[in-house]
């Protein structure tokens, strides 16, 4: 009878800790742009920007709910209230849109370049090299690289901007498109998709100019306590190692990688 007691008076306080446990895991709604791999992989919920995040945030209690739209419709969404963090961010994005929030420290960084078929034999060494090519980009480049790039762009007429990645790749190898601007790394992941599809040549010699620089790239917050939380684990996580870990899960040849 003693040990039905004792099993009595444990079963309130096992229901209170699994109360405690469910209350703790508060969920955390991000915005990221869909067509976005190796950064972001929305059939799998996974990539470079979610794995990152995730790893910063799930151990300190949250749970983390990838929300996936159209590159340009972030900002938006973020701005109807729906969501608690948005991806890709930067001041050029936070003013031109007037998002309200917190912005975090630069958590990653794109390594844009202007791509062209190697027969073309186009010789670039600056932005305004482009004017006169016609170029396809990723949406709200314009706004997110700054007033040089914003310049190049408005004076070119053949400039235009896709929500797809995959088909700025296509598009180039197709010859429709003279160049195309985009990430290293997402250029190269789709390169090799679609070669393993079969349905579309993509052995031609490409040629890259890095006329860009690094694009610097956080988060932005609705509330201010978790940016803080964010960014002292985003110190904790590049100081473990595990930083550059979830790095090369995805981009295995990368040697170094600039926050």
């Amino acid at each position: 009878m003693k040990c039905l007691s004792r099993v009595a008076a444990l079963v309130p306080l096992l229901i209170l800790d699994c109360l405690g446990s469910a209350q703790a895991a508060e969920k955390i709604t991000v915005a990221f742009g869909e067509v976005l791999a190796p950064w972001v992989l929305a059939d799998t919920n996974r990539g470079i920007i979610i794995d990152l995040f995730d790893t910063a945030m799930s151990p300190l209690g949250y749970e983390v709910v990838p929300v996936y739209s159209p590159y340009a419709r972030r900002s938006k969404v973020y701005q109807s209230g729906s969501i608690d963090v948005v991806s890709d961010m930067n001041l050029n994005t936070v003013n031109q849109h007037d998002l309200q929030g917190f912005l975090s420290d630069v958590a990653y960084s794109y390594e844009n370049f202007a791509f062209s078929l190697h027969k073309k034999q186009y010789q670039f060494k600056q932005l305004s090299d482009l004017e006169k090519q016609s170029l396809l980009s990723w949406q709200d480049a314009k706004i997110h690289l700054g007033t040089d790039y914003a310049n190049m762009a408005n004076n070119n007429p053949q400039y235009s901007e896709t929500f797809d990645q995959s088909i700025q790749v296509k598009m180039l190898f197709l010859e429709r498109y003279e160049v195309i601007q985009m990430d290293a790394s997402i250029f190269e992941y789709y390169r090799n998709k679609i070669a393993t599809e079969g349905k579309l040549d993509v052995s031609q010699k490409v040629d890259r100019f890095a006329l860009f620089g690094p694009s610097p790239n956080g988060f932005m917050f609705k509330s201010e306590k978790m940016r803080d939380e964010f960014n002292q684990r985003l110190k904790q996580i590049k100081a473990s190692g595990q930083y550059q870990k979830i790095f090369a899960r995805y981009i295995p040849a990368l040697e170094q990688i600039k926050p």
